[in-house]
């Protein structure tokens, strides 16, 4: 394994729920008096059943799902805070968790005193914690109440000093639990910046959140877990529009009898099914086209299905690398266009005068939703694009340009 490297292998995780007793003494004399009851049997309640997945070395993972879901549970399996009950956790590397912020300070000593001790504890020596000891009081802006008792600290302070305390360790895996939902809005923005120049060196990344749009700009990957199992794991934009899906089904399913979202194919199509995306293709200069230069024309048309009369419909595009990074996403509501009615078959066409993009392989997501993001049809990956160009170029946008100077210093 190298260094930043993490894996679930078969891993699953088991709670013991303890039997309270059949009956309780309600008052002080059947307390004394009352007799006892003995105590239900204890069973087991499976918080993770059977999950499989890693993390590659500077790879950015976003956990998502509901309240209860497991996503706590397999972080803490993550730090080795938890031991799995079957399977195994791999991971290479020095591991820092952003759980709970200052979780072992001491109130009763200073700051200063409790960076050393949590510095230490995460792995460095009381040296190395003295070297950095400047910048970490920088960081967490508390100016003098570094040397007063930890007791003395606003909320605020506490945690900006245990999330500089945890990044100055410079791990290379990090494991972080909505810490970014606490502190004031600065201090979330020091920290997705200092987080964003970790990831930048190499830092792999788990980050539970419920903030889906956060995950969905600052991961590589989503994971989706549900009621212990894992759902989806994808890109993190197309795991998150199946995550918001599923809670749009769920609250439609409250006050209609909408179809159930099903799984067309696993991973990378899901939907109710009501309005049916039967074809997707390139075109380019009026023809097909699954090759085309950089710079030149290029048209997705989408061919639909409406099994039912919407009023309420958005079509959507999201282009995405070869590696799965995205690179653009675009649809028919966030453009202004007003919905009227989707009857029978149909042609949706979206078209791009150029396609300045960089030589690679492009794929798309397409998708028809309602405006709250229930999927009549989701479906990842529907077609891929080659652009070519006379030379490589890196990244990923290739705009028209011309290169001017003051003199002649060119032939």
């Amino acid at each position: 394994m190298r260094p930043g490297e993490l894996i679930f292998d078969g891993v699953e995780k088991n709670y013991k729920i303890r039997g309270m007793r059949s009956n309780r003494q309600e008052t002080l004399k059947g307390l004394l008096f009352g007799r006892r009851q003995p105590k239900m049997p204890a069973r087991d309640y499976p918080a993770l059943k059977k999950i499989d997945f890693s993390v590659r070395p500077g790879e950015v993972v976003a956990l998502i799902g509901p309240n209860g879901a497991g996503k706590s549970t397999l972080l803490k399996l993550a730090g080795g805070i938890l031991k799995p009950t079957r399977g195994q956790v791999l991971r290479e590397g020095r591991l820092t968790a952003l759980i709970e912020l200052g979780a072992g300070f001491h109130p009763e000593i200073t700051g200063r005193e409790n960076v050393v001790i949590n510095g230490m504890l995460l792995g460095l020596s009381r040296k190395e914690v003295e070297a950095r000891m400047e910048k970490i009081i920088d960081f967490a802006q508390i100016g003098d109440f570094i040397d007063f008792p930890v007791k003395t600290y606003s909320s605020g302070m506490y945690v900006r000093l245990g999330f500089s305390v945890a990044v100055a360790v410079e791990p290379d895996i990090m494991l972080i639990d909505e810490v970014l939902a606490v502190g004031d809005e600065a201090f979330t923005i020091r920290c997705m910046d200092h987080l964003a120049r970790m990831r930048r060196r190499g830092v792999s990344m788990i980050l539970v959140t419920h903030d889906l749009d956060l995950a969905a700009a600052f991961a590589d990957r989503a994971v989706y877990l549900n009621d212990g199992l894992l759902q989806d794991d994808g890109p993190a934009d197309s795991v998150v529009a199946r995550y918001r899906s599923d809670v749009a089904g769920d609250l439609h399913d409250d006050v209609d009898a909408r179809a159930p979202i099903r799984v067309i194919e696993e991973g990378r199509r899901w939907g109710n099914g009501e309005v049916e995306i039967l074809s997707v293709e390139f075109r380019s200069g009026g023809r097909p086209a699954r090759l085309i230069p950089s710079g030149e024309d290029c048209e997705i048309v989408i061919n639909y299905r409406c099994h039912s009369p919407q009023r309420d419909f958005v079509f959507g595009i999201a282009w995405h690398s070869e590696d799965g990074t995205l690179i653009a996403g675009h649809n028919t509501d966030l453009d202004g266009l007003q919905t009227a009615s989707l009857e029978g078959e149909g042609v949706v066409r979206c078209s791009y005068p150029e396609a300045p993009l960089a030589p690679g392989l492009y794929e798309i997501d397409i998708a028809v939703h309602t405006a709250d993001g229930l999927a009549y049809d989701y479906w990842c990956r529907a077609a891929s694009l080659k652009i070519t160009a006379p030379v490589g170029l890196p990244g990923f946008w290739a705009p028209p340009h011309r290169w001017t100077s003051s003199g002649k210093i060119w032939k």
